[in-house]
C-alpha cells in the first residue's frame, strides 16, 4: 500500500518516507511494525480528513480479511510511538481515525550524482545514505561518536547536502567523503538489521471449543469446563503478541453446538479451533485434544491424556507447549509454579469456583467463595484462587449483593494477597485495580495495576473491560471505547461486553448508538438482565417512559417473584410510573435489594429531586461504589444546579484526594 505515495511528509518534528518505509522523529529512525507504518501512511496522506475505519481495512489489508477490531490495536502502537504527540491521531466515535497534524509534502530528494565533498556526518538506514554537512569539524565524525549533536531531520539534511555541494571548497574531499560512505554503510548496517529484524508479530487466533463431558454425569460438568477454561488460560500466556485467545464467555457459547469448525472459525474470526472430550471415572481421566484449521478443516495435531487426577496438572501444561509448538510460537516463560496450585484436590476446588463465578448468580457466588476457599485451604500459596475470591466479593459488592465496605475489605485483603504469593499474576493486578477504582474512588492507582495486568496479559479481558471503565469515569472516552473493543476483540460473545460498549455510549451521550447496541444484545439474549437495566436506566433519563416500563416489566418478570411481579403490575395500573418508581425504593421492598444510587435514579426519574439528592448523600456515606458514575450519568443532569449536589460533588472529589495512596 504504502508504495503508491510517491512523496515524503512532515509533522512536527516527524518525517515519513512512504517510498522508503523509514519514519524518523528529530533524526532518529522510529521502529513500527510494517501495517502500522501502512496505517500511519495512510492517515498523514489524509489530514484533517475522517478516515472511516472501513477505508483504511481495505486501504492497509486489501487482499485479505482483518477483523474491525485489529485497527484500534495499530492505533495504540502508532500513539505509543508519537509518545507526547499521540493526540495526532483523534478517534472520531463511530466513524474511524482523523489525523490532525499540519503536515507539509515533500518531493523525493534526487540521487547524488557525485559524492560530495567537505567534513561530512553520514547516517545510513536502509538504501538511503543522508550527509550532514558539518563545516566546523576539524575531522570527519560518525552520528554516533557525537554525543550533543542536534537532531536533524532528513528532509533538512538532504537540502543541506545539496546546498553544499555546490560549494568549490567542498570538491576537495571527494575521497575522504567517499571512504566515510563505506564506513558508514558499515557501521550503520548492523544498527540497521536490528531495527528491522526488531520482534512484532501478527498473532494467530485461535478459540478453545468447550471440552466435552462424556462421564455420563452431568456433575462433572464443571471439570470438562474447568479444564477448557485452563486451556484458553495457559495459551492466552503465549509469549506476548504470538497468539490471540477467544476468551471464554464466546467459547463456551458454542457448548453442545453442532456447527462446525469452520462456520465457528468464520464467526469468531480465528485461524484455529482446540477441540477435546473428557471422561472422568472415579479418579482416572480419559481426556483427547485436536488441533484443527478453520478453514478447511484440517487436523494438525492430537494428544490423549490417560491418567490418574494428579497427573493432570502437568498434562495441562504440556498441552499448552505442544499447541504452541503446532503452531510454530514460543511457549511462555512466565507460567511459573506460582500460577498453578501444589495439588490436584486444590485445582480441582479452584475448577468448581470458576465454574460458580462462571453462572454470575448468587449461588454461584457463593459456591465459588465456597470452592476457592476449599482450593486455598489445601494449598496456602494457591495466587490464583485468591485473585478469584478478590474478583467474586468485587462484583458481589457491585450488585449489591453484599455490604460495599464489607466486599471492598474482603475483596482488597485477597487482591494483595494473590499480588504477595505471585507478583506477576495478570488476574490479581485487574482485580486490585477494580477495588482501588470502585470502593477506594483512586483512579490512579487503579490504573496503574490495570496497565500491570495488561502488560503481562495483553488478552485479560477483565483487565480491558475494567480499565475500560476507569477511563470512561474519568472523562477519557474515546480511550474506553478502545480498550472496550479490544477486550470485544478477544471475547465478541460477551453479552455484558456488549452491553457496557452501550453504556459507554450513553455516558458520553451517545444515547442513540447506546440504544442501538443494548437493545441487539436484548434481542440476542432476551434472558440477559443486566442490558434490560441499563436500557431501563437510558429510557428513563431521555423521558422515554413507555419504553423504560416496557424494560422494567423484562426485569421483573425474569428476577421478581412472581405475587411480587402481580403487585407491580397492579400498582402501575392504578397509579402509575412514578408511584413504581417510589415502591423500589421503599427500604425492605418485597421486589429485589438496589443499591441507594438507583434509588437516586429512581427518585430523579419519578420527578422528586430532593429524594434523590438524598439518596446520594447515603450512597456518598456509604462509599457505594457506583458514586463514581455520578458525575457523568445523565441522569443525574438534572440535579447539576442544585446547592446541596455542588456539595455533595465537592466531598466526593475529596473523598477521592484522601483516598490516594502513593502509585507503585
Amino acid at each position: 500500500m504504502a508504495s503508491c505515495f510517491k512523496s515524503s511528509y512532515r509533522f512536527g518534528e516527524f518525517d515519513l518516507d512512504p517510498s522508503e518505509r523509514t519514519f524518523w522523529r528529530n533524526g532518529k529512525p522510529i521502529a513500527v511494525s510494517p501495517k502500522a507504518f501502512e496505517v500511519l501512511t495512510y492517515l498523514v496522506a489524509n489530514p484533517g480528513r475522517v478516515v472511516t475505519k472501513d477505508e483504511l481495512l481495505k486501504a492497509v489489508w486489501p487482499d485479505s480479511f482483518v477483523e474491525e477490531s485489529n485497527l484500534p490495536q495499530h492505533i495504540s502502537w502508532l500513539r505509543k510511538a508519537l509518545a507526547d504527540k499521540s493526540n495526532y491521531i483523534v478517534t472520531v466515535p463511530g466513524r474511524g481515525y482523523q489525523f490532525t497534524a499540519r503536515v507539509r509534502t515533500e518531493s523525493p530528494a534526487e540521487v547524488f550524482t557525485q559524492p560530495p565533498t567537505g567534513n561530512v556526518i553520514l547516517h545510513r538506514v536502509r538504501e538511503r545514505t543522508h550527509v550532514i554537512i558539518d563545516e566546523s569539524s576539524p575531522t570527519p565524525v560518525a552520528v554516533a561518536d557525537a554525543p550533543n549533536a542536534d537532531p536533524v531531520s532528513p528532509s533538512r539534511v538532504v537540502r543541506q547536502a545539496h546546498a553544499a555541494l555546490a560549494k568549490p571548497r567542498f570538491r576537495k574531499m571527494v575521497a575522504v567523503g567517499s571512504a566515510l560512505t563505506v564506513l558508514a554503510v558499515l557501521a550503520g548496517y548492523s544498527g540497521y538489521k536490528r531495527l528491522q529484524n526488531a520482534p512484532f508479530h501478527s498473532p494467530a487466533s485461535l478459540a478453545v471449543l468447550p471440552f466435552t463431558n462424556l462421564s455420563g454425569d452431568a456433575a462433572k460438568d464443571y471439570l470438562s469446563d474447568g479444564i477448557t477454561e485452563e486451556m484458553i488460560n495457559s495459551l492466552a500466556r503465549t509469549e506476548v503478541g504470538q497468539l490471540k485467545v477467544i476468551a471464554r464467555t464466546s467459547s463456551m457459547s458454542y457448548k453442545n453446538t453442532r456447527k462446525s469448525a469452520r462456520e465457528i472459525a468464520l464467526e469468531l474470526h480465528v485461524q484455529y479451533i482446540l477441540e477435546g472430550s473428557v471422561r472422568s471415572a472415579g479418579d482416572h481421566l480419559h481426556i483427547t485434544t485436536q488441533l484443527v484449521r478453520g478453514d478447511d478443516q484440517t487436523h494438525l495435531w492430537a494428544d490423549v491424556f490417560d491418567g490418574n487426577e494428579d497427573q493432570l496438572l502437568g498434562f495441562e501444561d504440556r498441552l499448552a507447549g505442544s499447541v504452541a509448538r503446532a503452531l510454530a510460537l514460543t511457549p511462555s516463560a512466565a507460567r511459573t509454579a506460582d500460577h498453578g496450585p501444589a495439588s490436584f484436590a486444590a485445582h480441582d476446588a479452584y475448577l468448581q469456583g470458576l465454574y460458580g463465578l462462571a453462572q454470575r448468580s448468587r449461588p454461584g457466588f457463593g459456591n465459588a467463595l465456597h470452592s476457592f476457599g476449599t482450593a486455598i485451604a489445601q494449598d496456602p500459596k494457591y495466587a490464583r484462587a485468591y485473585a478469584e475470591i478478590a474478583v467474586t466479593y468485587n462484583l458481589m459488592g457491585q450488585y449489591n449483593w453484599m455490604d460495599a465496605a464489607q466486599a471492598h475489605n474482603q475483596a482488597e485483603a485477597a487482591a494483595q494477597q494473590a499480588v504477595a504469593l505471585d507478583p506477576n499474576l495478570a488476574e490479581a493486578h485487574a482485580a486490585l485495580g477494580f477495588n482501588q477504582w470502585f470502593y477506594d474512588w483512586n483512579p490512579l492507582a487503579a490504573e496503574s495495576e490495570m496497565l500491570r495486568a495488561i502488560r503481562l496479559e495483553p488478552t485479560n479481558v477483565d483487565a480491558r473491560h475494567w480499565y475500560a471503565s476507569v477511563l470512561i469515569t474519568n472523562g477519557r472516552a474515546a480511550e474506553a471505547e478502545e480498550q472496550m473493543r479490544a477486550a470485544l476483540s478477544l471475547d465478541p460473545k460477551a453479552a455484558i461486553l456488549r452491553t457496557n460498549l452501550g453504556w459507554f455510549h450513553y455516558l458520553n451521550r451517545q444515547v442513540p448508538r447506546a440504544i442501538e447496541e443494548m437493545q441487539a444484545v436484548v434481542n440476542d439474549n432476551p434472558n440477559f438482565v443486566t442490558a434490560h437495566y441499563k436500557l431501563w436506566w437510558v429510557y428513563s433519563a431521555t423521558g422515554d417512559e413507555r419504553r423504560a416500563w416496557i424494560e422494567l416489566k423484562s426485569i421483573a418478570h425474569l428476577i421478581f417473584a412472581p405475587e411480587d411481579e402481580k403487585s407491580m403490575l397492579g400498582t402501575y395500573e392504578r397509579k402509575g410510573y412514578a408511584a413504581v418508581l417510589r415502591d423500589l425504593t421503599i427500604p425492605g421492598n418485597r421486589y429485589y435489594t438496589q443499591g441507594a444510587i438507583d434509588d437516586a435514579r429512581c427518585m430523579v426519574f419519578a420527578g422528586d429531586k430532593a429524594a434523590a439528592l438524598t439518596f446520594l448523600d447515603r450512597a456518598l456515606k456509604n462509599r457505594e461504589g457506583w458514586m463514581v458514575f455520578v458525575e457523568i450519568d445523565p441522569a443525574f443532569d438534572s440535579l447539576r444546579s442544585d446547592p446541596e449536589y455542588s456539595r455533595l460533588l465537592r466531598e466526593f472529589h475529596a473523598a477521592q484526594r484522601q483516598s490516594r495512596k502513593p502509585v507503585t
